[in-house]
């Protein structure tokens, strides 16, 4: 086995992401690892320094039903198509959630879970600045993401203006950040364009995607109401409307606040210690 290899499955024991069976990253489960791994660098600490290998890290996707007892959660959620009696964990260690739909569940099954939500791709900013990543070629009316699982021919006749979520982070946002406005039936496509700033409007056709997910983030976010369109035409006949950054800004700060750096021994690298713990923090006020 490549010690490449070897480091990857013992990082996998610390921090869990999915990987689909090819081997093809799909950036929106690839974030966990990345942002948790340069998160880390920021205190001196690498993702192998965690204190318990047994215990993992959840940190993105809607991947709990993958859970363990003892596993710790910061910002990931439910997969809306699994049932509950997939979720075999008894306990969990939860710093963090999505959305309050998670967070139902979790409570639903006795689990404690503090009123903190969000997805840490709207960390990808502090990550990736957008300034160290822009695309020279010239800026693009539009650009569609698809869902992981869907079929190509829904797409036809949009050429280059389909962004696949099948590659890594850098890559998928440095043309990302070419868009006026994203159309994605990606929930990550949703999230990263809007941690940009940039208007996206959500792809609904009636798929094999349940709204659970995409609901979760945005009321996570203090919004019951969202851009949607059940094509991509009809996304594009409404009008680019700015994501919330001020939400978004103190979504992302709540995050930062509850990431787990204890598993690690490491003294917070970003936040102060004057700041209130997370389990203080009002939950978001829903947006009318």
């Amino acid at each position: 086995m490549r010690l490449a290899e070897l480091a990857r499955r013992l990082e996998r024991r610390c921090v869990f992401w999915w990987e689909p069976p090819d081997g093809i990253p799909n950036v929106g489960d690839y974030l966990a690892r990345v942002v948790v791994a340069q998160l880390l660098r920021l205190a001196d600490r690498d993702i192998l320094d965690k204190r318990d290998r047994r215990r993992r890290l959840f940190a993105v996707g809607s991947v709990l039903h993958f859970a363990r007892s003892g596993d710790a959660v910061w910002g990931a959620g439910i997969n809306g198509k699994v049932t509950p009696a997939a979720h075999r964990f008894g306990t969990l260690d939860v710093r963090a959630v999505r959305g309050p739909l998670t967070r139902d569940f979790l409570l639903g099954r006795g689990i404690a879970c503090p009123p903190v939500y969000g997805d840490p791709g709207l960390l990808a900013p502090l990550l990736f600045p957008a300034e160290r990543l822009a695309d020279e070629r010239d800026a693009v009316e539009f650009l569609v993401v698809p869902h992981l699982n869907d079929a190509p021919d829904g797409y036809r006749g949009f050429g280059d203006r389909v962004l696949s979520p099948r590659q890594y982070p850098a890559a998928f946002i440095r043309r990302l950040l070419r868009a006026r406005r994203v159309v994605s039936a990606s929930l990550h496509g949703v999230v990263l364009a809007e941690a940009y700033g940039i208007p996206a409007v959500l792809l609904d056709s009636g798929g094999s995607e349940p709204r659970f997910k995409y609901d979760d983030y945005y009321r996570g976010t203090g919004r019951r109401h969202y851009p949607v369109a059940a094509s991509i035409g009809a996304a594009l006949d409404q009008p680019a409307t700015p994501p919330p950054m001020a939400e978004l800004a103190a979504t992302a700060e709540r995050l930062l606040r509850a990431f787990p750096w204890d598993l690690w021994d490491a003294a917070p690298a970003i936040v102060g210690a004057d700041r209130p713990a997370p389990c203080d923090l009002p939950e978001p006020a829903p947006q009318a």
